[in-house]
């Protein structure tokens, strides 16, 4: 899994979708996981699954 902060997760899940992105689970908050914690999760054209993530 590739893991990346980004600033706003709901326009980095949109642009990966946009890149040909598969949906895993949308963007959502993870209070569970972290205070503040916000993540979506894609696999790539080739399979690689990826969390985006802003805190």
């Amino acid at each position: 899994m590739f893991v990346s902060r980004v600033a706003d997760v709901d326009a980095g899940y949109r642009f990966c979708l946009r890149q040909g992105g598969r949906a895993v689970a949308p963007p959502a908050d993870r209070p569970e996981w972290a205070p503040g914690l916000r993540t979506a999760h894609l696999r790539d054209p080739e399979g690689n699954l990826l969390e985006l993530q802003a805190y």
